[in-house]
């Protein structure tokens, strides 16, 4: 083979070209599959880098997920307990006041003792000056002995100044309560008692004394008739609570239903 370079001939010996152009299908050959290769790694490298990011990004959406559901969840329940505790503190504030209202009702009734600053106004017969009267011949002895209209007006007397409870000689006076002579005796809630007599009241002291001692009022009477009288102010008054069992046959509670009817007509 020969080969012209410039304007001389170089003969390459033992060479032909078929050998040459081999060489060079090989040559090209080895160099694509080179390149091939390398851009096979790469395309896995990347793939894989590729995998590896969604892998971890996914990963990352799922942590992001289930914290949001705890997140969500946490809300939910400190939701739920700040409703239990308002719940509890509602029903704590109902029970309040439920007990506030039967404590009410009991002093009203006469079902609890209570106690209170008040008053006293003790009340005696004067057995000795009556049967003097008497034996002179000018006077009625029940002119001088106390009678039940005598505790009733002092009763009165005291309820319209503001006293909240009351009793006599212990016995608790309440709605029902019977106050009438029996004989030489007063019966109070069917309790037989005599003289002395004390009547105790819960109320503001000097409004209560004030109302007793009104011009022309039961006190008058009182002191006139010569009954022996003595009112004191105590800071602390005890009134027991009314012993006997009240029921009722006739009266029974009117429902909402029933007054809304009522106040209709």
């Amino acid at each position: 083979m020969k080969r012209i370079i410039g304007k001389k001939n170089i003969e390459l010996k033992g060479v032909t070209s078929t050998q040459v152009i081999v060489c060079l299908i090989c040559f090209l050959l080895s160099f694509f599959i080179t390149i091939q290769v390398r851009t096979i790694d790469k395309s896995e490298s990347d793939i894989l880098r590729l995998k590896t990011e969604n892998e971890l990004r996914d990963e990352i959406e799922q942590w992001k997920g289930m914290y949001n559901i705890s997140s969500t969840k946490i809300n939910e329940l400190n939701k739920k307990i700040e409703e239990y505790r308002a719940d509890f503190s509602s029903t704590d504030d109902k029970i309040a006041l439920i007990k506030k209202e039967l404590d009410k009702a009991n002093i009203m009734a006469g079902a609890s003792q209570v106690k209170g600053r008040g008053i006293t106004v003790k009340l005696d017969d004067t057995a000795a000056l009556a049967q003097i009267a008497i034996d002179a011949g000018y006077y009625d002895r029940n002119v001088y002995i106390i009678h039940d209209t005598d505790i009733l007006c002092i009763i009165n007397e005291l309820a319209a100044a503001g006293a909240e409870a009351f009793s006599v000689n212990g016995q608790r006076i309440v709605s029902t309560s019977a106050i009438r002579c029996v004989g030489p005796v007063i019966q109070i809630n069917g309790v037989n008692i005599a003289a002395p007599f004390t009547i105790s009241a819960i109320g503001e002291p000097d409004t209560l004394v004030g109302a007793l001692n009104l011009r022309g009022g039961i006190m008058s009477d009182i002191k006139e008739a010569k009954i022996d009288v003595t009112v004191e102010k105590h800071d602390e008054v005890i009134i027991p609570a009314y012993d006997k069992v009240i029921e009722y046959q006739y009266a029974s509670p009117v429902t909402e239903e029933e007054w809304r009817w009522i106040q209709l007509y």
